[in-house]
């Protein structure tokens, strides 16, 4: 070994000089050392894959942290190995016989001393790349088909990530990823041209448990259903937690709750547990869930007028109280009318479903060994060590099961984020899922765990969770959840459609597309990376060789073989008394604010589905951002201002508001003049009517707040007579303009007025024009034109919601720069210089122009600014 770099073009100093000669007598003696145990033999091989253990083979011993690493049995020049017989899909991939570049003369000086993390080598410079570790908290992915490397790449990424210190939950369906916990071999990364220094340094320092749901082979995790959100969340946060508990229930319970059903079953789950827990009612096991869920109105009086039953239970002396109404009993404890939110046959059958899991096979799912915890996944057994947790789910059998159990531990990865604070560039955990193709499937599929997925990957980075998603068909999984990574691994894809998906995939994120037409021609363990981060240009990567082992994927019998006692002990204390209590009558306590059931003025997620279903200005007023239309209402539609969230609606919100107080101030108008013989009375008449009708709306939505059918038959109500609001502000601007009309001063806020509702209607007509281009099904003109919410494709609806979003950004565009130019130079200087100039004056219509521009740019710049004030605003999807 060379004492130091061959091509250097300065003189490197003393002590750098220094510290290659000690880094090399100590890698000369550790090869020495090697040599010496195991003699050479003339028919060996220097690739790891051709010594890799198979399920009929002995599994090789792990590699000793503290002596010296052995070599492979047998040595021989280095061939191209061929996979093993059998099914393509069970043999190693073929990236295991070159997963990096031959090294090359100038690599076997002084090795290269990462600073981050080192992936590989560039392919077109040969330059090692090494990635700040903080690129991964905006979530990365990788893609490949088989054979392209991607499970290689994947474990040279979880390698440097353990190496940085970032503790890591894997969740591995096949196997592949568990042959982390077999250490590599020496001598063939030193031929490799790497660092077997680095090897040991992560044999040392990282602790690898594999965990095997169901069985014992390895440590037997399980999942703890019960386990209640965290108690100090706020309302908003507690809903969506207890929603997926309740759709997790629903999901074991075998209905689909995309499905009609499984809608009704999911809501009237999340009731009975929330408000169970908020009452302290015992719903902490399958039995005692399926006996509330069962008779529910039954088990919460017992619950709460113990005495009424002492006739039954003997706990009180005398004769018994009379139950009261449970209209009575619901006032008195904030609880809903269980028993008409599901029929009772439909909860019979819940119930039997939910006893069935408390006892056989799956009576282990959730009583087998330690129950989820993060934090026991992200704390080491033995200090100092750096934890890769490898969730192996070969031992779960049942496709429900298994996507039961993934969803249960997103779930607790999500409640474990919502406990932390804030990551600063700090990475906490590396959250690793393999071929996710079966969670994250695309659209109108909607496994149990997509949502909660999605939701971890739209949050992560806030906690310091670096989310990774690796998968070989591209075409299988929600493009827009892959879209959301920012770093992307494109390996050889060779399948036209596959191709195509990638290019879409890219373009959907904003990079370059012309990487794809070399897919087809990649080698194995070759890239193309997409990381704006690290290179504004896409660069194409040769993984580096690993560390560990790689081969053919463990079977229950080798894994058993793999975890030491010292880890099964503390996997035993962990497990031992583990399972957790349920309470969480502080996350009840928040979700039942939030609950309309509960009595208070938001919405809970019964009513909320309700309110959401209806869309449009309703929604927005309670809050909810979807991706539905845009809803032009120009009456009533007050509360968006109050707890609103979109920035177009509170806009809408305001000129509705501002449109109530001209209404009001014209009428006084209208009396005056009515008063000093201006006008007939029936202008006055007509005028009280339009302002009573304004009136009327705001006060129903107000008072009926909590009824979705009542306010979805206001909103149509409202948008029928839409039209004839603008036409008479409009009849009173003219009238007050050209007329004898006396606004009493208020003509210019009328006049401002009438150009927010005047936009709005265009607004609204731009749209209906937008889906009679996109959508005619043969009807005459008016019929196509005369309503915003046809029933449309997928395609149409993606198209109608650009043209919403492309309107309010060209509008703050266009009013922002005109407003700028315009607002400074024309509203305070022309008045001063119009006298004896010939500039236009105070009266002119120029200065009617300066006032309707500014008045635009106080409205947008305004109700953005209330919402930013409130931290209201939504966050723009990643």
């Amino acid at each position: 070994m060379a004492s130091g770099p061959e091509h250097d073009d300065e003189a490197p100093s003393l002590a750098s000089r220094v510290l290659d000669l000690l880094d090399d007598d100590l890698l000369g003696v550790a090869e020495q050392s090697e040599g010496n145990v195991l003699p050479e033999t003339a028919s060996g091989a220097d690739t790891p894959e051709e010594v890799q253990a198979t399920p009929e083979e002995p599994l090789p011993e792990p590699v000793p942290v503290d002596e010296p690493l052995h070599e492979p049995p047998e040595v021989m020049p280095e061939p191209s190995p061929s996979p093993p017989e059998g099914d393509e899909e069970d043999a190693p991939e073929p990236v295991e016989s070159s997963p990096a570049a031959p090294p090359k003369e100038g690599r076997k000086g002084r090795k290269f001393k990462p600073k981050g993390m080192y992936l590989g080598r560039r392919r077109d410079t040969d330059e090692p790349v090494d990635i700040n570790p903080t690129v991964l908290a905006r979530h990365a992915a990788m893609l490949g088909s088989t054979g392209s490397g991607k499970t290689v790449m994947a474990k040279a990424l979880i390698e440097e990530a353990a190496l940085a210190g970032i503790p890591a939950l894997i969740i591995d369906p096949q196997g592949d990823l568990a042959r982390l916990a077999l250490g590599g071999d020496a001598s063939t990364i030193e031929a490799k041209g790497e660092d077997a220094a680095r090897m040991r340094r992560l044999l040392d320092s990282t602790e690898v448990r594999i965990w095997t749901p169901l069985r014992s082979k390895g440590l037997p995790l399980c999942i703890d259903p019960f386990h209640a959100p965290p108690a100090d969340l706020d309302p908003e946060e507690a809903i969506t937690a207890w929603d997926m508990v309740a759709a997790g229930f629903t999901s074991l319970a075998g209905y689909d709750v995309e499905k009609a059903q499984g809608k009704t079953i999911k809501p009237y789950l999340y009731e009975v547990l929330v408000q169970g827990t908020r009452v302290g009612l015992d719903v902490a096991d399958f039995q005692s869930l399926a006996r509330v869920v069962r008779e529910p109105h039954d088990a919460f009086l017992r619950h709460l007028y113990p005495e009424c039953f002492a006739d039954h239970e003997e706990d009180f002396e005398g004769e018994a109280p009379q139950l009261p109404p449970w209209t009575v009993v619901a006032g008195d404890h904030g609880l809903t009318d269980f028993e008409e939110r599901l029929p009772k046959a439909t909860r019979y059958e819940l119930a039997r479903r939910l006893s069935a899991f408390s006892s056989g096979v799956n009576q282990l799912l959730s009583s087998n060994g330690v129950p989820i915890n993060i934090d026991a996944f992200t704390e080491p057994a033995v200090p100092g060590k750096i934890p890769l947790n490898i969730v192996y789910l070969n031992t779960i059998q049942d496709e429900n099961q298994k996507q039961y159990f993934v969803q249960e531990l997103s779930r607790e990865l999500y409640d474990w984020m919502l406990t932390q604070q804030p990551a600063e560039g700090e990475l906490k955990l590396l959250f690793f899922m393999d071929e996710v193709a079966p969670y994250l499937p695309p659209h109108p599929r909607n496994p149990p765990a997509k949502d909660l997925i999605k939701l971890i990957f739209k949050q992560a980075r806030k906690y310091g969770v670096a989310c990774v998603l690796a998968t070989q068909n591209v075409s299988d999984v929600d493009y827009k959840i892959l879209a959301q990574a920012n770093t992307t691994f494109v390996g050889r894809f060779t399948q036209p459609q596959d191709v195509e998906k990638v290019r879409h995939l890219l373009k959907e994120s904003g990079s370059d597309v012309d990487l794809v037409g070399q897919l087809p021609t990649l080698g194995p363990g070759q890239f193309q990376v997409v990381a704006p981060d690290v290179d504004e240009n896409p660069f194409p990567v040769q993984c580096r060789w690993l560390y560990t082992d790689h081969g053919a994927p463990l079977s229950e019998d080798q894994v058993e073989d793999l975890m030491s006692d010292d880890v099964r002990r503390w996997a035993r204390s962990r497990s031992a008394g583990a399972h957790r209590k349920r309470g969480g009558s502080g996350a009840a306590d928040a979700a039942a604010r939030g609950s309309r059931w509960g009595g208070d003025d938001d919405v809970g997620i019964v009513a909320k589905s309700r309110i959401t279903a209806v869309g449009g200005m309703t929604a927005a007023a309670h809050g909810v951002v979807d991706d539905s239309a845009f809803e032009v209402r120009l009456m009533g539609g007050l509360a968006v201002l109050k707890d609103g969230r979109d920035p177009l609606y509170t806009m809408q919100a305001t000129s509705n508001a501002a449109s109530v107080f001209a209404l009001g101030w014209c009428l006084i108008a209208l009396l005056v003049a009515w008063r000093d013989d201006g006008l007939d009375w029936w202008w006055l008449l007509f005028g009280a009517g339009v302002s009573g009708l304004v009136g009327l709306v705001i006060a129903l939505e107000w008072f009926l707040a909590h009824d979705a059918d009542l306010l979805l038959r206001i909103s149509k109500f409202t948008r029928q007579f839409q039209i004839g609001l603008v036409v008479w502000l409009w009849v009173l601007l003219v009238w007050s303009t050209w007329g004898e009309l006396d606004l009493l001063g208020a003509a210019p806020f009328l006049e401002v007025v009438v150009l927010w509702t005047t936009l709005f209607l265009a607004i609204e007509g731009l749209h209906r024009f937008q889906l009679g281009r996109l959508h005619w099904d043969g009807d005459s003109a008016w019929s196509r034109l005369s309503g915003i919410t046809a029933v449309l494709t997928e395609a149409q609806i993606r198209d109608m919601r650009a043209s919403s979003a492309e309107i309010l950004a060209a509008m703050r565009w266009i009013v922002h720069g005109i407003t700028v130019v315009l607002g400074c130079l024309l509203l305070f200087a022309l008045p001063s210089m119009s006298d004896g100039t010939g500039l236009p004056g105070p009266d002119s219509a120029w200065m009617h122009l300066v006032l309707w521009l500014t008045s635009l740019y106080a409205l947008m710049w305004g109700s953005e600014g209330w919402l930013r004030m409130r931290g209201r605003l939504p966050e723009p999807e990643a």
